[in-house]
């Protein structure tokens, strides 16, 4: 059997063969707020190979990026139509199935002003600004600009059938190439599925929306297709054929959740009539909201309340208000501070509500006559919408794409299934299943729970914080996998509240675990300090160092050569009075206009062109701004000096090609545009050697006792990684009895099988230790210290702290080792953690005397019980513990 496209680039990937920088052109140009994440990366190198390197690629190409819902499916839009634009296509026909999410669409691509848009403020390829235009058809459009023509593939489809004056027609896409952009492309499917059903002449025959994107891409030669969507049905045989050689990119929801990037679900079942959860789901969305302000941060949560049938609801003269809303502001209106009293005594049970009563009312001294006063205001009717009238839902498509807005106030939304597809949402944190009734049978996943699942895929999208004690982790992802007892973890969390159904709560589970939402992976354990380390003078009275991050000075940086800035740079565009015909992918062939003299290259200083040109061309750029220019540049004295001096612009040169009599008499406007290349050069070489932060060499002392405490981890077994001590699979560990070594200060471990040799290494070295000092203790770091690569300001948690400590005449002497065990699969990508460490002893500054004490900081090469290295950190522990 043949490999598939995406068995392929796979294979392709192992090797390395796809890794690329991504033009600038593409990540200059998305908006300042997007920073591509690394599986979008790789859907990009992916990409730029295929289209440049891949042999087999058709001429007209037809792809599939099937990539998660969450997962920045339009941000991939967006860079491919800049890359896109760069290699000469000017139109694009982006279409969906539903017209609820057009208008959506339009605001992220069109609106400079949306919270959400895709887009820098000013596009520009090539140096030249770029617009970005909504067309009604692609007949005269300027050849100068993106022009995008928006449609659901239903209207596409009638257009094509029944074409109309001044609209899209099928000879636009006859005379002009065009690219196809199809969000949610599973429905494009439809024949593809009935096919094995039809006669041969039937399917020949049959229009369709998939027979209508197929009729469309064949009627230029260059036209390209690219689908995205994630949930293709592979399991069918007929669409898993028709993509074994279209899916580019599988980035699916199991390993985005991995990733870390989406929030955790959490099923919450409560044997309560609907009304009662929603009074639940009400109190855990005004917690979120509190805990989320008692650390600075800005989250307005929202619910969803999920109702089966639209007409289970309407009442009379209130077509729209259903049922269950109507019992909803009942609920709010007449809530009082005996009924929050009373569901705080009945919730004595339930963990997470108990934590949220015990917040509001304890910690933040809230009565419940004002807890319930608030929930009326936050929660009034003005507040809650109901999108089950499509005409209406399509008026709101663009407030509910913007529920992250300080200004936008809708705290609850009553729905269907109008929100299954389009809905981009970050700050839904509760779902209220509304009905109790189940679809699956023999153990089988029933449509409706799988839809409910998928759903609950489209809630779990992750809501980006940065975190106040994490300020340097990633504002996109889960912060907090091994510390679920943290506050800030409600924020990580779905709650899906439903009704006390075991049969219902199998399916569900079920129908997760086939989208890739459930972790079948993943427990939640204790680490809890031994009582008798909490009782030793060390965890009482001693203290951990560790360093800080701060921002990088650039004391050393007096000119452009600090960034690896080396010139002559090579300006590609001057005209040559040659014209050449290029497909978009290659096939050059050149026609040249006769000339007397063939173009040669002619260096220039760029300081020759004037202050004029120069000064113009740093004022189009806000990176040249002086006010900026000297974050980068510290001993910059002048804008002038930046102009004139050899180690600035002054000793920039520039090599252009062309015919002698242009390169003789270059009109300034060619000047501008070369000089605005070349600082556009520079500007990028600049921010790629550009180091932000630092870490400082100074390290300071805190308290073992405020930063090693017991924890609550979720952790996934994979390998030894989760598995207990006594449930390990490494040999010898079973003669080693870890709750009665008072040197191990944790009851118990679950790390990796490396971290696990370790301490059996260190009980190995027991006699020798105590032989040598008066007593020793090694702590896991679960996010308890963090330590900053003295380059570059990286964050670094090492796996273990270990505190040796000998007593002398006049004072005694603390040793603390920084220690990682490591296995040789996860040493490429972090060599840079074993240098620094190598660092630590020579640049760590300290009160070596503090208190009464000495204290020596270093730190060992990696731990590894079958590699290389293990060589070097058994004589760096040699020498630096044993011989001390």
């Amino acid at each position: 059997m043949s490999q598939t496209l995406t068995q392929e680039f796979d294979a392709l990937a192992k090797y390395g063969a796809l890794k690329a920088d991504i033009p600038e052109d593409i990540t200059g140009n998305l908006a300042p707020k997007i920073e591509l994440r690394p599986y979008q990366r790789t859907a990009l190198e992916r990409w730029l190979f295929y289209i440049d390197k891949y042999e087999a690629r058709p001429k007209a190409p037809h792809l599939l990026f099937h990539m998660a819902t969450g997962s920045g499916k339009t941000v991939l839009m967006a860079a491919l139509i800049l890359d896109l634009y760069r290699r000469g296509y000017r139109n694009f026909l982006f279409f969906v199935n539903s017209a609820q999410i057009i208008e959506k669409t339009k605001e992220n691509f069109l609106n400079p002003a949306s919270a959400k848009h895709l887009f820098a403020p000013s596009v520009r390829i090539d140096d030249k600004p770029v617009d970005i235009r909504e067309v009604d058809t692609f007949d005269a459009v300027n050849m100068d600009a993106i022009n995008i023509h928006f449609t659901t593939i239903q209207g596409l489809h009638r257009r094509m059938t029944e074409p109309k004056e001044n609209s899209v027609t099928i000879e636009d896409f006859r005379d002009y190439k065009v690219v196809m952009i199809s969000d949610e492309a599973h429905h494009l499917n439809a024949e593809t599925k009935t096919k094995d059903k039809l006669t041969k002449d039937e399917a020949a025959e049959r229009l369709s929306w998939e027979g209508t994107v197929s009729q469309i891409s064949r009627q230029h030669p260059e036209n390209i297709l690219l689908e995205f969507t994630a949930t293709v049905d592979l399991t069918n045989d007929a669409i898993r054929a028709k993509y074994a050689d279209k899916i580019l990119y599988d980035y699916d929801l199991k390993q985005f959740r991995k990733d870390g990037y989406s929030k955790d679900i959490e099923l919450r079942q409560a044997d309560l009539p609907p009304v009662e959860r929603m009074l639940q789901a009400v109190v855990l969305s005004q917690y979120r909201r509190k805990v989320a302000e008692a650390h600075g941060l800005h989250c307005k949560p929202v619910i969803l309340m999920k109702s089966r049938y639209v007409n289970q609801s309407k009442k009379g003269d209130a077509p729209f208000s259903m049922e269950n809303q109507l019992a909803f502001h009942k609920l709010i209106e007449g809530l009082t501070g005996e009924r929050l009293e009373a569901l705080r005594a009945a919730s004595a049970d339930d963990e997470t509500l108990t934590k949220a009563f015990d917040f509001i009312m304890d910690e933040r001294a809230m009565s419940a006559a004002d807890f319930a006063r608030e929930l009326k205001g936050d929660f009034a009717p003005e507040k809650v919408v109901n999108v089950n009238d499509t005409k209406d839902l399509e008026n709101r498509q663009i407030e509910l794409n913007a529920l992250e807005d300080r200004d936008n106030e809708i705290r609850v939304i009553f729905a269907v299934d109008k929100l299954n597809e389009g809905w981009d949402v970050l700050n839904l944190f509760d779902i209220v299943r509304l009905y109790d009734t189940r679809d699956g049978k023999a153990n089988k996943v029933g449509k409706t729970t799988m839809a409910e699942a998928q759903l609950i895929g489209r809630g779990a999208r992750y809501f980006p914080f940065m975190a106040p004690d994490q300020p340097d982790a990633a504002r996109e992802k889960r912060k907090y996998d091994s510390a679920v007892d943290t506050p800030l973890r409600i924020l990580e969390e779905l709650h899906y509240h439903c009704s006390h159904n075991p049969k219902y709560i199998q399916d569900i589970r079920n129908a997760l675990r086939e989208t890739g939402m459930l972790d079948d992976t993943a427990r939640t354990v204790r680490l809890r300090l031994k009582d008798s380390f909490k009782q030793t003078s060390l965890y009482v009275r001693e203290y951990v160092w560790t360093n800080d991050r701060m921002r990088n000075p650039r004391d050393g940086v007096a000119g452009l050569d600090a960034y690896k800035i080396e010139g002559p740079f090579t300006y590609p565009n001057l005209m040559t009075g040659r014209v050449t015909e290029a497909s978009a992918f290659g096939d050059e062939r050149a026609k040249s206009k006769p000339s007397s003299k063939e173009p040669v290259s002619r260096d220039f200083k760029l300081a020759g062109f004037g202050k004029a040109i120069l000064g113009f061309a740093m004022d189009a750029n806000d990176f040249f701004h002086f006010a900026n220019l000297r974050t980068y540049f510290p001993q910059l004295a002048s804008a002038s000096q930046f102009v004139t001096s050899d180690t600035y612009l002054g000793g920039v040169t520039v090599s252009v090609r062309g015919l002698p009599d242009d390169l003789d008499n270059l009109t300034a406007r060619q000047k501008l545009d070369i000089a605005q290349y070349v600082l556009h050069q520079i500007e990028s070489g600049v921010k790629r050697e550009s180091v932000e932060y630092i870490g400082t060499t100074d390290f300071k002392p805190y308290p073992i006792k405020d930063r090693f405490t017991d924890k609550v981890l979720k952790l996934r077994i994979e390998g030894e990684t989760g598995l207990s001590w006594t449930e390990s699979n490494v040999p010898g560990l079973d003669q080693i009895d870890l709750s009665s070594k008072d040197w191990h200060a944790y009851d118990d471990s679950y790390g990796t099988d490396q971290e696990k040799h370790f301490i059996k290494y260190l009980h190995d070295q027991e006699a020798r230790l105590r032989g040598i000092y008066d007593d020793f203790y090694l702590l896991r770091n679960e996010k308890a210290v963090k330590l900053y690569d003295f380059d570059t300001g990286r964050a670094f948690e090492p796996d273990f702290v270990l505190f040796l400590r000998k007593k002398g005449e006049e004072a005694s002497t603390i040793l603390q080792l920084f220690i990682e065990p490591k296995g040789d699969q996860l040493r490429p990508q972090n060599d840079w953690k074993q240098d620094f460490l190598a660092q630590v002893k020579a640049k760590a500054r300290l009160e070596t005397v503090f208190q009464g004490r000495h204290y020596n900081v270093l730190g060992l090469p990696f731990f590894n019980e079958t590699g290389q290295t293990n060589t070097d950190f058994k004589a760096a522990f040699e020498t630096e513990v044993l011989d001390a």
